[in-house]
């Protein structure tokens, strides 16, 4: 079990990461973000990259700092790649062939974005089939209030 370092005060932790600006600026030009670089501190990374600037170290460009994020695939976990449109409407045959298991599925409670995640079709075309197939819809809560 690895031990957490004491936290300090503001003071201190700026303190020690400007007796220690060799070993930061070393860090940086090795390629280490900034903000990893300021968490270990204990400062913020703003703060850290302002010192950068004061002690005299060349930033990175932009490009440069973008290439070394992480890729933007671990924030939109549920998209997927863009489909053809025969795809898409073979996803929208399949739920049309399926309408009373649909049915009896939105009926008993499951939700219209649950149905189309599983279909893979949008929700808002599941609404209109929904709609069109004359199954009344549910209020969602909250919603039932007259104002």
């Amino acid at each position: 079990m690895t031990e957490t370092p004491e936290p300090r005060s503001k003071t201190a932790a700026r303190d020690a990461a400007r007796a220690d600006s060799e070993a930061i600026i070393r860090r940086y030009q090795a390629r280490e973000p900034v903000s990893r670089i300021a968490a270990d501190y204990g400062v913020t990374a703003n703060w850290l990259a302002l010192r950068l600037v004061e002690w005299g170290v060349p930033r990175r460009h932009r490009h440069e700092a973008h290439a070394l994020r992480r890729p933007a695939g671990h924030v939109f976990r549920g998209r997927t790649r863009r489909r053809s449109t025969a795809e898409v409407r073979s996803a929208q045959a399949q739920f049309t062939s399926d309408r009373a298991d649909v049915t009896a599925r939105y009926l008993a409670g499951a939700s219209i974005t649950t149905l189309a995640r599983e279909y893979q079709v949008n929700p808002v075309w599941v609404t209109e089939r929904l709609d069109g197939w004359g199954v009344p819809r549910r209020r969602r809560p909250g919603r039932d209030l007259e104002t």
